[in-house]
């Protein structure tokens, strides 16, 4: 044990001793060891006061003040070598000793009980004062705070005293886990005699969280004047408040001496974060967020070193990771790195998970908060609309009065033209060409990006023939038409859209799309005995089941002419008698063959027998000619369930038989060729594809079927998608679903046929599935898809011509 650290050898006050000493245990706020002696500290001392105690001590050392009265019973005196019973109260009592003790005005309550042994006691015979007056008391406050010291008036006994002069010692804020700054505890010792110490130890709530570095105290008698000291090194066990009591034994009738010790423990390692939390607000479920980046920034006194961040909570799966520049960082103060993540939420969700980063700091890790709103998105849902046409170069509506010369663009705008909204992400046009001077074709393209190898639609000199064009809206809201051989007319009409998605949460009004894995045909005059008659039309009806018939909005259909008796056009719409659009579906000559693909918005059919109320679309002529209407899917009104969404693409050449591309060679008589549509053109949820298919010069009249290649019980069916004649070239826009390997087949009838096939835009299930990099627990993707139709359509009997 080192030696005591003495100031200069001084001499104890001489006798007669007045003076105190107060010992204060267990109370917390006024715990420790006080002497006041009347040649070092101011005293107040009286006898016999207003209140009849027959001694009052009151000391100051600057700092804190505490006091005594003691009186025995009412009408007796002191007799020295008596021990005596105590009774806390404000005034002396006839039966008891009266003693009260306090510290900077706190002490024990009125009627607690101690002890006062007296060991000196004299009085002045003639005022009953004390001439000299020496004892010692205990009063055990309520058990637990005890209170102890000693009483000298005038008195020629000596005493042991020691002082701490403090309750407690508060060190402030330390470093969890590491060592702080040390502190000493002074005692002194203050009495008449000597003072011996024995050993200190740590106890309360948190000993742990301190550490005794130094004692020059225990084993050492020290004596008046003399000082020793405790070293306290703060060594804090959590993160907070954290206390404990240092106590040094020792022989005055305190038995100790007391502090409490407090800290503050923060973590020396730590690092801040800016902003404090990712809040992804609201983003369209099953889609990618934006990036959300949060800078840490070293904030400690010692550099904090972090580990592999990784996200945990009951949503973890709808967040991602996709840059963590704090792996593996060791951050200053002042120094900084940043993580950035995307949130992909579910329907109807308010998700929460936080990234954990671990580091060497006390908590052991940087905790980083994540929210985001999943709201349900129309996002590729379709909207109907009565057809409008948008651009017609003979009258110069959307265009110059003029024919469009060859290599020349129209630029049309189609946002905000005929009811398309601002969010619409893609339209369905109808594209006709009229009165070309010679052999070309057409290429609709979104106005945002570079013209690409696809064609629309294809034209002879003096031809007036129409093409179904789904495309891609431009960032300005307008679709190009490239014109390339001749000069012409073009017409187009708009039949319905697809939404790039509303804002949250304004509202959800498309449908989504059901394909047929094999196309019914829904009608074919050919089977009436007699052509459709000139200006009348008919109704083309599918019946579903109670659930599905009052959800259907639209028909995705190939309607065909066939040996018209004249030139002229058919018109599709819903079939409502009143309301036939001044637009054209497509148009003919007589005798020729000529399919056309339309999206019709439905109704339920009127006064149609045994068919009315179920959904229809009406079909109108010009001239007398066979229709034929094949259903290929239905979109419905976004409540039924596995309905599949559309994707927009540029259009993208797949298959060019005439190049080897997608398929080796053109297609012989009866032979199918099946081709796949690659990726990224498609992906895992692909279902179906909406294309543009092209017969070009086949050797002998014939048609074309398309369907999907590799599911079970599928085979070819006995509809057509094209019927070019030889040595024609023939678009047809063409929706058709692909089998488990997004492959789908192309079957020719006569002759010797190339084919090309442009992909303009994929339908997807939705809810789609996880991109693949996704974090565990998002839905897996499946093998292969299922039939999005669950129920295939019955077809009501063959409904007779209506006049308008």
């Amino acid at each position: 044990m080192a030696a005591p650290a003495r100031a200069e050898a001084a001499d104890p006050p001489a006798a007669p001793h007045t003076a105190f000493t107060m010992h204060f245990d267990g109370w917390g706020y006024i715990d420790g060891n006080f002497s006041y002696e009347a040649s070092r500290n101011t005293l107040e001392i009286y006898q016999q006061n207003a209140n009849g105690y027959a001694l009052v001590m009151r000391g100051f050392d600057g700092s804190h003040w505490h006091d005594l009265n003691v009186t025995p019973p009412l009408g007796t005196r002191f007799t020295a070598g008596q021990s005596y019973p105590t009774r806390t109260n404000f005034s002396p009592q006839e039966s008891i000793t009266t003693l009260n003790v306090s510290g900077d005005g706190q002490g024990c309550s009125t009627g607690e009980t101690g002890t006062l042994d007296v060991a000196e006691a004299e009085y002045d015979d003639e005022t009953g004062k004390f001439t000299a007056f020496a004892a010692s008391f205990s009063i055990p406050c309520g058990g637990t705070d005890t209170a102890k010291g000693e009483i000298r008036f005038q008195s020629s006994i000596g005493y042991k005293a020691t002082d701490s002069w403090e309750y407690r010692l508060q060190m402030g804020r330390q470093p969890a886990g590491a060592a702080g700054t040390p502190q000493d505890v002074t005692v002194e010792v203050n009495g008449t005699e000597p003072t011996t110490f024995g050993a200190a130890s740590l106890s309360g709530a948190n000993p742990a969280a301190f550490e005794i570095s130094a004692n020059t105290c225990s084993g050492q008698t020290l004596s008046y004047g003399e000082t020793c000291k405790l070293t306290i090194t703060p060594k804090a066990s959590a993160i907070g408040a954290q206390t404990a009591v240092l106590t040094l034994v020792e022989n005055s009738i305190a038995g100790k001496v007391a502090r409490l010790l407090s800290l503050e423990g923060f973590d020396a390692r730590d690092a801040t974060a800016s902003p404090s939390y990712f809040d992804f607000g609201y983003v369209p479920a099953y889609e990618t967020s934006a990036p959300k980046t949060v800078t840490l920034t070293g904030a400690g006194d010692v550099p904090i070193t972090f580990g592999t961040a990784s996200i945990v909570g009951a949503n973890a799966a709808y967040f991602k990771i996709t840059n963590d520049a704090c792996s593996g960082r060791t951050l200053a103060k002042g120094q900084t790195c940043a993580i950035t993540a995307v949130a992909r939420p579910a329907e109807n969700t308010q998700g929460g998970a936080v990234i954990s980063l671990p580091d060497d700091s006390f908590a052991g890790s940087t905790q980083l908060s994540l929210g985001v709103n999943g709201y349900k998105s129309d996002k590729g849902t379709y909207s109907t609309m009565s057809p409008y046409r948008i651009l017609d170069t003979r009258s110069g509506k959307g265009a110059p009065k003029a024919l469009v010369g060859s290599g020349k663009v129209v630029s049309l705008q189609v946002t905000g033209a005929g009811g398309v909204p601002t969010d619409a992400s893609t339209v369905v046009l109808n594209v006709t060409v009229t009165g070309p001077t010679g052999s070309g074709f057409v290429t609709v393209y979104p106005s945002d990006v570079a013209r690409p190898n696809a064609s629309s639609l294809n034209y002879v000199k003096g031809w007036t023939g129409a093409n179904s064009v789904t495309v891609k809206v431009g960032a300005n809201g307008k679709v190009n038409l490239y014109n390339a051989g001749a000069s012409t007319h073009l017409v187009a009409d708009v039949f319905g859209y697809y939404s790039k998605g509303h804002e949250c949460c304004s509202g959800y009004d498309g449908g989504q799309y059901h394909a047929l894995a094999k196309p019914i045909r829904l009608t074919d005059t050919r089977t009436w005995g007699s052509r459709l008659p000139a200006d009348h039309y008919l109704n083309s009806v599918a019946n579903w089941n109670s659930t599905i018939n009052p959800r259907v909005r639209a028909f995705a259909v190939n309607i065909t002419a066939t040996s018209p008796t004249g030139s002229g056009f058919l018109t599709a719409w819903s079939g409502y008698a009143y309301g036939l659009p001044n637009t054209s579906t497509l148009n003919y000559v007589k005798g020729a063959t000529v399919p056309n693909f339309a999206v019709v918005p439905t109704t339920p059919c009127d006064d149609c027998g045994s068919a009315t109320g179920l959904p229809s679309i009406g079909v109108y002529t010009s001239t007398s000619t066979h229709v034929i209407v094949d259903l290929v899917g239905f979109y419905d009104d976004g409540t039924l369930p596995n309905g599949l969404r559309f994707s927009p693409a540029v259009p993208t050449r797949i298959a060019d038989t005439r190049a080897g591309q997608g398929w080796p060679a053109r297609l012989g008589p009866g032979q199918t060729a099946t081709i796949a549509a690659p990726s990224p053109v498609t992906d895992a949820d692909t279902r179906a594809l909406a294309t543009n298919v092209t017969a070009v010069k086949p050797t002998q009249t014939t048609f074309l079927t398309v369907w999907p290649a590799g599911i079970d019980g599928i085979g070819r069916p006995s509809t057509s998608n094209l019927n070019p004649t030889a040595g024609s070239v023939v678009p047809n826009a063409v929706q058709t679903m692909v089998g488990p390997d997004r492959r789908f087949n192309v079957y020719n009838a006569s002759g010797y046929c190339d084919v090309v096939v442009d992909v303009v835009g994929t339908f997807y299930r939705y809810p789609p599935s996880a991109p693949a990099d996704w974090e565990a627990g998002a839905r897996a993707r499946d093998a292969a898809p299922a039939d999005p139709s669950a129920v295939t359509p019955t077809v009501p009997a063959p409904e007779r011509a209506k006049q308008l």
